[in-house]
């Protein structure tokens, strides 16, 4: 054991305890054993607190998605909103429209008659003064 033991995986700290020469010296079997215990121990933990920053950053960005999902509702919303005011507007503005057209019409069919009108003033003048 001249090598730094602390430094060996634990694969390789069970593989050596498992080595026949080994088994027949209770002392270095059972060193060999606690010191890949211990590995797998520190291991675990690093494990465990690796995983707990992962929830953690999981978390985050879970509140963040959570946030920006909001935001988007909200928008949805106004979006909504304006476009129902939108459509009110030109539901309005075609209804005045209708409403000058027909007007417009009237107005157009008084022109024509008072064209009419003074064609035939025109026609019968014209004829009168044959």
């Amino acid at each position: 054991m001249a090598e730094d033991e602390s430094q060996l995986p634990y694969e390789t700290l069970v593989s050596r305890a498992g080595n026949s020469n080994f088994t027949r010296d209770p002392d270095i079997w059972s060193r060999y054993i606690a010191l890949a215990n211990a590995k797998m121990g520190i291991e675990n933990n690093n494990l465990v607190k690796r995983t707990q920053e992962l929830t953690e950053k999981q978390i985050e960005v879970s509140s963040r998605a959570n946030e920006l999902t909001e935001k988007i509702l909200l928008s949805n919303e106004e979006a909504s909103k304006q476009g129902e005011k939108n459509a009110e507007l030109m539901y309005k503005a075609t209804v005045q429209l209708a409403k000058s057209t027909r007007s417009l019409n009237w107005a157009t069919w008084v022109l024509v008659i008072f064209t009419a009108v003074q064609a035939f003033i025109a026609i019968a003048g014209f004829l009168k003064n044959k």
